[in-house]
């Protein structure tokens, strides 16, 4: 990444220079590949800027804090999987401890046995919302919903055991 981004300042410098050499700008070409050179600098400098803080410059915070994924992950996703193959497979995995699976249960029954399925499918066994609508005969969105009400409810049975 260091090797992109000095070959990037190495052409905004390029691009500087000869934006220099075309100042006078008299003639309509002049004026146009002036107009080009100096679109030429922001993007440079716009991806520069990208690169070097590993965010998409003018914001403020980085992508982890937009509303999309500032959603708490109720559990390590690992365990989720581990508890779905071991919980119905009916085979106690090593992966995780009892006191882990306990603190599972204990977060699932909270939720209704629906949301539960729909949870441990999506989560657990990583099937996607198409796959699972397909398998309940409900809608996609029925599914979002449920997987939304139950990620609420996982939230706040983490908050009250807390």
């Amino acid at each position: 990444m260091n090797q992109l981004i000095k070959e990037y300042k190495n052409s905004l410098e390029k691009v500087r220079l000869a934006k220099k050499r075309v100042q006078i700008k008299e003639t309509e070409e002049q004026k146009e590949q002036y107009r080009l050179l100096c679109s030429m600098e922001r993007d440079l400098l716009w991806s520069i800027q990208w690169m070097e803080t590993g965010r998409r410059p003018g914001n403020k915070r980085g992508v982890e804090r937009l509303a999309a994924y500032q959603q708490e992950i109720s559990f390590d996703p690992i365990w989720i999987q581990n508890y779905a193959y071991t919980s119905t497979d009916g085979m106690v995995g090593s992966r995780i401890t009892q006191t882990d699976r306990e603190r599972i249960d204990e977060a699932l029954s909270s939720l209704s046995p629906l949301e539960r399925e729909v949870y441990l499918m999506s989560r657990g066994r990583g099937i996607s919302y198409s796959e699972i609508a397909m398998m309940m005969s409900v809608k996609k969105g029925t599914v979002q919903k449920m997987l939304e009400r139950a990620e609420k409810n996982l939230k706040c049975s983490k908050k009250k055991s807390v």
